[in-house]
């Protein structure tokens, strides 16, 4: 995927959780108060028309035409991923290290993240964009996050997250949100290899993509249009995982399941308890897993 692209979808993401808070507040998934100051002008502009009910079903509807469960996928991964950092931030887990880090506003709205340490790694046109913008919001950059800059189909976390930079001899929880199927299988190989040398007990959660969405074979509603949609945005969909292989897959890393969840999962955690009617596509999905001890 191309830098432009990757920030494209940094943005998307943004703007998506920004149409979060124009809910009622006892109807909110999370509250992301930095989202809408990542995006630019124009895109504000019209984020801020979905204020109102009227238009906000309008271009819900619209958007369900084009690309079916999209808003609701990445609202309910927000949730999740949220539930299992702030779980790993009580039970004082402390490095985080957030990969394709993106416009995730998590390092700065987080309860308590500012007590860990806190490694955002992304493309360094992406970082220099949110760090102008963040600037802007907070004044100087926190300390508790560092920046580190990648293009992980060119470089590993080996070469950029040294000894000097992270200490993996202590508990890191890792995200990987909304990137493993844009990239090549020997990137994310590199990658969870990377992750299963950090201590025992250090966790990850990531989603992904189905292969079968990826290949073709898949018959679920609206898995043509969404690959067809990822093409035509010039950032396709190039890798994908199927959850009936996910405890192998991840064993070959010393990193053992802890869940693998998806759209019925947030149905009946998340949506139905607030009345919310919300589509998810079941064609993305997210393992929670913990590096175990080497054999």
């Amino acid at each position: 995927m191309s830098k432009n692209k990757a920030g494209q979808t940094a943005i998307g993401a943004a703007a998506v959780r920004t149409m979060e808070l124009f809910y009622p507040e006892e109807l909110r998934l999370f509250e992301d108060h930095f989202a809408r100051d990542f995006l630019n002008w124009p895109l504000k502009f019209l984020i801020d028309l979905m204020r109102f009910k009227g238009i906000r079903d309008w271009g819900i509807n619209l958007r369900e035409k084009q690309v079916p469960g999209t808003l609701g996928g990445i609202l309910c991964r927000t949730k999740y991923i949220d539930d299992v950092l702030q779980s790993a931030i009580k039970n004082d887990m402390e490095n985080i290290v957030i990969l394709g880090a993106g416009l995730d506003s998590r390092p700065y709205r987080m309860p308590g993240i500012n007590k860990t340490k806190v490694f955002e790694v992304d493309l360094p046109s992406i970082q220099n964009f949110k760090k102008k913008r963040l600037i802007k919001i907070l004044g100087p950059l926190p300390s508790h996050v560092t920046y580190v800059p990648i293009d992980f189909n060119d470089q590993t976390l080996d070469e950029v997250l040294t000894s000097k930079v992270l200490d993996i001899s202590k508990p890191t929880f890792f995200i990987w949100e909304g990137v493993t199927q844009y990239i090549t299988p020997k990137a994310v190989e590199s990658t969870l290899k990377y992750i299963s040398k950090t201590c025992t007990g250090s966790r990850i959660v990531f989603t992904y993509v189905l292969k079968s969405v990826i290949d073709g074979t898949s018959n679920l509603e609206g898995a043509d249009a969404l690959v067809k949609f990822a093409k035509k945005a010039k950032s396709p969909w190039i890798f994908g995982l199927e959850p009936s292989n996910m405890t192998e897959f991840l064993g070959r890393y010393n990193i053992s399941l802890i869940e693998d969840v998806g759209a019925s999962y947030y149905q009946e955690k998340y949506l139905k308890p607030l009345g919310r009617d919300l589509n998810v596509f079941e064609i993305e999905r997210i393992a929670f897993a913990e590096i175990v001890d080497k054999k």
